[in-house]
């Protein structure tokens, strides 16, 4: 048998490419309705995105809004298909580091999904398949147009650390805490907490010219991750500052040229 001569990284791409080809050509998978966001799964939507933001936090805040629709994907086929792979009983995730986090996020929702299932009621498993469509919907909604997108990490970093008090720490395996990254916060987002957590004109003022200028200098992409994390951090559905991100994001996102299409949504 000859001998397989790739590099690492053409053997990488080639199995990224592989699963990549089974799974829908389209966003047909994610729902964007209310069917599935009863009081009583709401929990499990949580959950699952607790798994997401931990999977973020893991691979140091790399991890792209399409990974993550991918590992949505896949894991809505494997419970359909009623292969779920099992967990290890030790509650250690073990993840292939060619997958760029697919394993380490579709394990990481498995695992907080179990954990909750200990001490509370289980949905039919098609209500479990609705909520992670309904997780994909509102990814398909927020990420923005470039395929390098984490709009919709962003947002969920957010709201899960600042509205829920979701804190994630990588660990040794001795689950020593390794020092956080001390990652310096872009000038927009903190100009949009002053507006928004001091209803500051002045600060509204600065944050929409800032805005604009980014747009300008074809850095509408900062600016769609910024009005997400402050939407997530922030902002309450009917608030005055949720229209004007939105709005604001809403123009970005028309700014970035129009060959940039949705992954997923060809």
């Amino acid at each position: 048998m000859a001998k397989d001569r790739r590099t690492r990284e053409q053997k990488r791409k080639a199995k990224l490419a592989k699963r990549n080809k089974s799974l829908p050509k389209s966003s047909s998978l994610a729902y964007t309705g209310k069917k599935y966001k009863k009081d009583e799964l709401i929990p499990m939507l949580m959950k699952a995105e607790v798994g997401i933001y931990e999977s973020y936090v893991m691979t140091d805040r790399k991890l792209l809004d399409q990974t993550v629709a991918t590992a949505l994907q896949t894991l809505i086929k494997q419970m359909r298909a009623g292969n779920l792979p099992a967990l290890d009983p030790s509650g250690v995730i073990t993840v292939d580091e060619d997958s760029q986090g697919l394993d380490l996020i579709m394990l990481s929702i498995q695992r907080n999904w179990e954990l909750y299932f200990e001490e509370n009621w289980k949905p039919p498993l098609e209500q479990r398949i609705g909520v992670l469509r309904t997780v994909l919907g509102s990814l398909e909604t927020m990420r923005s147009p470039s395929p390098r997108s984490q709009s919709y990490l962003r947002y969920i970093e957010g709201f899960l650390t600042k509205k829920l008090g979701v804190k994630v720490q990588q660990v040794t395996e001795k689950m020593i805490p390794l020092p956080e990254s001390e990652e310096e916060e872009e000038e927009l987002v903190l100009i949009g907490r002053q507006w928004i957590l001091e209803n500051d004109l002045d600060a509204k003022a600065d944050f929409l010219d800032f805005a604009e200028e980014l747009i300008e200098d074809e850095q509408a992409e900062d600016v769609i991750d910024a009005c997400n994390a402050l939407l997530g951090e922030e902002c309450d559905d009917s608030s005055e500052f949720t229209a004007t991100l939105i709005n604001l994001s809403t123009l970005a996102r028309k700014s970035l040229s129009p060959t940039m299409k949705r992954i997923g949504n060809d």
